[in-house]
C-alpha cells in the first residue's frame, strides 16, 4: 500500500466515529452509547488484519491551551 508503515489523519462526523467505536469494542448498534463523543476531539483507532482495536478516545488535551491569537491582558 501507498502509506504503509505511515500515519493517516481522518475527519469524520460523529456518526462515523460512534459507528467505529462500537466497531473496535464489539458493542451492537443497539447498545446504549456510555461514551463521549467531544467536539473537536481527537479519536485513535488501529486497523490491523485482526481488525479495529481502539487506542485513545475524547483526547481534548490540545483543547487545554490558549489559541494562537488569544491574547491577556
Amino acid at each position: 500500500a501507498k502509506n504503509m508503515g505511515k500515519h493517516i489523519a481522518v475527519v469524520a462526523h460523529g456518526g462515523v466515529l460512534d459507528v467505529l467505536y462500537r466497531a473496535a469494542t464489539g458493542l451492537g448498534l443497539q447498545d446504549a452509547r456510555t461514551w463521549q463523543l467531544g467536539n473537536c476531539t481527537i479519536n485513535r483507532l488501529l486497523w490491523t488484519p485482526d481488525g479495529l482495536t481502539l487506542v485513545g478516545w475524547a483526547d481534548d488535551q490540545h483543547l487545554q491551551q490558549p489559541a494562537a491569537d488569544e491574547t491577556f491582558s
